[in-house]
């Protein structure tokens, strides 16, 4: 089931029963384990004259969708940027299984994949060449976890030579989420993933979330206000 939380209305929308939605108290329980936590989340830009994050607390769980909607400028990009331990907040603490984002960001980047909304792999590099890139960093192969990216990568590997830069814009989603989990990593953050594709890629795009959730993959994905009920309808 997808979970959602809308930060500039600050509290979930009704896609879960009210009953069974994230609290703190059942953060504490033993029984249930919280992959991605943030506790009152502030960042501001321009000396705290832009308030980008405005005390934002969610958790998502071991193994969930959870999906973080909002307008542009709403601050999911800065979330993100704040789990990856790219960006700093101004108060509020956050954790990523189980790891503090400031004490422990050496360790959250190695258990995290992330795909930002932009395509930012490296256009010149063809889709082989930017995989084994992304698999050293990582210190790890194609070859030892492809059987977690098999399903995507068997799509794009007729395309093995073809430079990142000339795919098109479902071919390059598709090369971006393999690169994002290649290292098989235990929370998978999604920015946008699904804007500028087509319908048909978008919708292939959710069918794989929803093999890779069943993998017990915790991923946090976000999406602009306007595409919310496509999300929802896509993962039912």
């Amino acid at each position: 089931m997808l979970r959602v939380f809308v930060p500039s209305w600050g509290k979930f929308s009704p896609q879960r029963p009210k009953s069974q939605r994230f609290t703190k108290k059942k953060c504490r329980s033993k029984l249930i384990k919280v992959d991605v936590q943030l506790n009152h989340i502030v960042k501001t830009y321009n000396k705290g004259q832009v308030k980008a994050v405005n005390d934002v607390s969610f958790g998502v769980e071991k193994g969930e969708l959870f999906g973080l909607i909002g307008p542009d400028g709403a601050g999911k990009t800065s979330i993100f940027r704040i789990l990856t331990t790219v960006l700093l907040p101004d108060s509020g603490t956050a954790s990523v299984n189980g790891l503090d984002i400031i004490k422990d960001y050496k360790e959250i980047r190695k258990c995290v994949g992330y795909m930002p909304g932009k395509f930012s792999l490296y256009q010149d590099l063809t889709v082989k060449e930017n995989l084994t890139f992304f698999a050293t960093v990582f210190n790890t192969t194609i070859e030892e976890n492809y059987d977690l990216i098999k399903e995507i990568y068997d799509q794009i590997k007729p395309f093995n030579n073809r430079p990142a830069g000339k795919l098109s814009g479902g071919m390059k989603q598709k090369l971006a989420l393999c690169c994002a989990l290649i290292h098989k990593p235990k929370v998978l953050l999604l920015d946008e993933p699904t804007t500028g594709v087509d319908v048909v890629s978008r919708k292939e795009f959710w069918e794989m979330l929803k093999r890779l959730k069943a993998q017990n993959i915790s991923i946090l994905v976000s999406h602009p206000t306007w595409m919310r009920h496509r999300c929802v309808i896509a993962l039912r």
